[in-house]
């Protein structure tokens, strides 16, 4: 089995008191097509930021491997 190109590990995101991501963990694997659903205000693109290195986690890690 292939290993994930992308992972979020523990991810947690806080911006002061306010928690918008509570350890998350999503691997990615080549060729996924993955859809970040559920309503306003649950993290989403809290999550898609920390995912283009647009945010820093709080907690945890986003892993990234090189494309082969």
């Amino acid at each position: 089995m292939a290993a994930p190109i992308i992972v979020a590990e523990q991810v947690t995101k806080r911006f002061g008191a306010h928690q918008v991501l509570t350890r998350v963990t999503l691997p990615v694997m080549e060729r996924d097509v993955v859809c970040v659903v559920g309503p306003s205000g649950s993290g989403k693109t809290t999550l898609l930021r920390c995912f283009a290195l647009l945010e820093a986690p709080s907690e945890g890690r986003i892993v990234m491997q090189a494309g082969q």
